[in-house]
């Protein structure tokens, strides 16, 4: 993997995050994939046969605390110029603060908000100095700004969690080295979690997002935006 830049996705056995991972790959990556459960993550498989050396598969669950912190000694000291955390979940049913369980409420912040910073602080070594980018998929909802229509509130406080943690590690996690840090808005996507009336289409979205990740590369910024650049009010 020497030869090429390297992307670390994490979540990236469907929908946005294998989608990157492809589009990466077409953009001359090398990418460790993570997945929950890689001897079922049978598109990864193929993807990693169909790029000889340039797929590394890695086990990770964001809930598993040993996992999380024990993942850098599996880059065995290799150079991101990429970290890309995709984990996420769209937490109860019900979405309603108002049935939501303590259980609930903990199981869906820390899988959206806390883990993903946590395994940025564990993984930022490996993050190249100058033009590595960490990015964190957020979504729209997790702006207060724009939330009109206060639906989906326990999610929402997530991915508002999520961004303002992020916040916190590029002012004062970073320890004064040059890293750009994003958190990207992937549009309204048909995956899983967006349905099949989602406006917008995985390829689409990810090839936006790359070029985001290409776009700020070297900023030293943070920034909230969407899949083709646009700012995102806080």
């Amino acid at each position: 993997m020497a030869d090429h830049p390297l992307a670390l996705i994490v979540g990236a056995n469907r929908g946005l995050g294998f989608g990157l991972a492809k589009e990466l790959l077409g953009r001359g990556y090398d990418v460790i994939a993570t997945a929950r459960h890689p001897d079922k993550a049978g598109d990864l498989a193929s993807l990693s046969a169909a790029h000889p050396g340039r797929v590394t598969i890695e086990r990770l669950d964001m809930n598993h605390i040993a996992e999380l912190d024990g993942f850098a000694p599996k880059l065995d000291g290799k150079m991101l110029d990429i970290l890309f955390v995709n984990a996420g979940v769209s937490g109860p049913a019900h979405k309603d603060g108002m049935k939501a369980t303590v259980e609930e409420t903990g199981a869906l912040m820390f899988t959206n908000a806390v883990a993903p910073v946590r395994l940025a602080r564990h993984l930022l070594p490996n993050v190249r100095e100058d033009t590595g980018v960490v990015a964190f998929m957020s979504s729209v909802m997790g702006s207060v700004a724009d939330n009109m229509a206060g639906t989906s509130e326990l999610y929402r406080a997530s991915k508002a969690a999520l961004n303002s943690i992020t916040r916190g590690f590029f002012n004062a996690g970073l320890g004064g080295r040059k890293i750009t840090v994003l958190s990207l808005h992937p549009g309204w996507v048909r995956t899983d979690m967006g349905g099949p009336s989602a406006a917008v289409g995985i390829e689409e979205s990810v090839k936006g997002l790359a070029d985001v990740l290409a776009t700020q590369k070297g900023t030293h910024v943070h920034k909230f935006l969407d899949y083709r650049g646009e700012a995102i009010a806080w």
